[in-house]
């Protein structure tokens, strides 16, 4: 155990050495921070009109006919969603290919296992190290939101809205595990760290920006701004007899997304932050239960990929070579 965090002590401080990774990270941090900003003066604004155009029609001795409209914070947070989904996964991908290519460079495989140190060690520290860093940053954005909302937008959050904060922050988390056990598997399952980088970009490529897009460009209510059935006046009944009647293009459409671990973690943030809008009114154990699959795909893949990553460490022997 001591040798394990050790090593994860080790990787943690190393992963702060990296400039192309600290670009990377600083963007997520700025683009994150940007869309707080915006989302949270935009909601500020509807507020303080709502307010406004109460006192005016008080003033007037008028009494408003129509309940006061309902504000979901948290729907504010589709941007930090998206931003995650795609740098995120960059810097899992950075972290892990990093994690193997500093010791393949400097040919520290040979002299780590010359000590008491296992490869057990060393798979495990290395995740550990790693995972506490991911950690760190996504609860770092997560601060984030929460000083936005009450410095800057005067937003007050229920107790619900905090287990939702840090229900997204653990899939958050899981989510950019998942492409560090990709990267770190093909860095040192490749003899080249070059291929091994090319094929992780080509994977998220394909399974960050490619499948996700085919699905949404598929999905007939996005092609009207607000939603087709919406601009047609069709109610949810209305709109599931029209889709039953293309369930084998809907099926398709849904198994095309499915393909992609971004999309599992998109489906799952969305109903939980109400950007959905289904979902505002639902009980939290209620989206959790609807969510379960998408929760699980996630986190079912992190497992997987950790397993993985184990087992090639264990079985790949030019990894001890180098």
């Amino acid at each position: 155990m001591n040798n394990m965090l050790t090593i994860a002590k080790k990787e943690f401080q190393d992963i702060f050495r990296s400039r192309t990774f600290s670009i990377i990270l600083v963007l997520l941090l700025v683009l994150t921070a940007t869309s707080i900003l915006v989302s949270t003066l935009v909601f500020k604004s509807q507020v303080s009109q709502y307010e406004s155009s109460l006192a005016l029609l008080l003033s007037m001795g008028k009494t408003p006919t129509e309940a006061a409209p309902q504000l979901y914070p948290l729907n504010l947070l589709r941007g930090v969603v998206d931003y995650i989904e795609i740098i995120g996964a960059i810097i899992g991908i950075l972290l892990g290919y990093l994690s193997i290519a500093k010791e393949k460079n400097t040919r520290t495989m040979k002299l780590l296992l010359s000590k008491p140190i296992t490869k057990k060690d060393i798979v495990f520290g290395k995740i550990t190290g790693n995972f506490l860093f991911v950690s760190l940053t996504i609860v770092f954005v997560a601060a984030m939101i929460l000083a936005s909302f009450l410095a800057i937008g005067g937003i007050s959050l229920t107790a619900v809205d905090y287990y939702k904060i840090l229900a997204v922050v653990i899939l958050s988390i899981a989510y950019i595990m998942v492409f560090f056990t990709l990267s770190f598997f093909l860095s040192i399952q490749q003899k080249s760290l070059s291929n091994a980088l090319m094929i992780c970009f080509t994977i998220w490529l394909v399974f960050v920006l490619v499948l996700p897009q085919i699905g949404d460009t598929m999905d007939p209510d996005n092609q009207v701004p607000g939603g087709f059935f919406k601009s047609m006046g069709f109610d949810k009944p209305q709109e599931k007899a029209v889709m039953a009647k293309f369930s084998g293009y809907e099926n398709t459409r849904d198994f095309i997304e499915q393909l992609s671990v971004t999309k599992h973690y998109e489906r799952a943030g969305f109903a939980i932050f109400g950007v959905k809008t289904k979902y505002n009114d639902m009980p939290f154990p209620d989206i959790l239960a609807d969510q379960w699959f998408n929760i699980v795909s996630v986190f079912g893949l992190l497992a997987a990929g950790i397993f993985a990553d184990a087992f090639i460490m264990y079985r790949n022997r030019e990894a001890w070579s180098v």
